[in-house]
């Protein structure tokens, strides 16, 4: 029975290797999306940015223009108000002297928070951009990475079922039955080793009897663990850790 159980064991640690390559077959596709989409999205942030500065400088270029057509248009007035020769008319002039001092005042307060508004968008961009020049690089590697794993995913399982084929071709159809069953119902932990330190079935921890730990050791039969059902076996591997 002995070489039975440790053909199962490592039978056992090719089914774990082939069970991560068969969950990472659903995962890396959208660890790939997920990396691209990471890149696309700070791309369309940069665009966003530069737009917003690009209209921010447009809408500031349009004030700047405005406030120079109404200074001209003050000054004029100024000289108008020197050349009245009536109360009512100087009023008059007057009047439109404030209101296009007051527009102008309105026009260079909306350009300061606009150039305030252009400082912060700056900002973001430098910080976007720094970002994606660390971004891109990892994350194209980390793609690239990834798809040549999942390319060879299915080649890797080929292989890791050869090698089961091989330990398993020994085992009793008996051993090999009860194994396969259990594996489905234990999370695909058919076999637990015995703590040789704490005398306990690594499957659940429970402690273990002497008695039970004496018959796993003589592997004259395959021993179950009471409290979670696994076959128990003694790796002599272990002995010197």
């Amino acid at each position: 029975m002995k070489p039975n159980l440790f053909k199962l064991l490592n039978a056992q640690e090719i089914d774990l290797k082939i069970d991560m390559l068969v969950k990472s077959k659903k995962e890396y596709p959208e660890q790939i999306r997920k990396m691209k989409q990471e890149i696309e999205d700070i791309e369309k942030e940069l665009a966003a940015t530069e737009n917003l500065i690009s209209e921010n400088q447009k809408n500031r270029r349009l004030i700047e223009e405005e406030i120079t057509a109404e200074r001209e248009t003050l000054s004029q007035k100024e000289k108008r108000l020197l050349e009245t020769k009536t109360n009512k008319e100087y009023t008059a002039v007057q009047h439109e002297i404030e209101g296009g001092r007051e527009r102008i005042d309105n026009l260079e307060t909306e350009d300061i928070e606009l150039m305030t508004e252009l400082d912060s968008l700056e900002l973001r961009l430098a910080e976007l951009k720094e970002k994606y020049d660390t971004l891109l690089p990892q994350n194209t590697n980390q793609i690239k990475e990834t798809q040549i794993k999942y390319d060879s995913i299915e080649s890797d399982i080929a292989a890791l079922e050869k090698k089961r084929e091989r330990e398993l071709k020994e085992v009793d159809k008996r051993g090999l039955q009860i194994y396969n069953r259990l594996r489905k119902g234990k999370s695909g932990i058919a076999i637990a080793k015995v703590d040789q330190k704490k005398l306990s079935c690594k499957g659940c921890f429970k402690q273990l009897p002497p008695q039970k730990v004496l018959e796993v050791r003589r592997a004259e039969k395959m021993i179950f663990c009471e409290s979670c059902g696994r076959i128990l076996v003694w790796d002599s591997r272990d002995e010197n850790i």
